[in-house]
């Protein structure tokens, strides 16, 4: 038995971010195996905080 209802597969959900109007995106790539991405407004700052964190480096770099 899964966890996420199958019907879930191809959802978009209105939320998930404080900040902006963002979307959730569900998708069963294969049985028991599903992606759960969040789509944000371009100009919301925890998704600007995110690219942020991605385009630099790693924290066991930094002094």
């Amino acid at each position: 038995m899964s966890v996420i209802p199958a019907e879930l597969d191809g959802a978009v959900i209105p939320g998930g971010c404080a900040d902006c109007n963002a979307e959730q995106h569900f998708r069963q790539d294969e049985p028991g195996m599903w992606f759960i991405g969040i789509a944000h407004d371009d100009w919301c700052p925890t998704w600007r905080r995110i690219q942020a964190q991605r385009a630099g480096l790693p924290t066991t770099f930094l002094s």
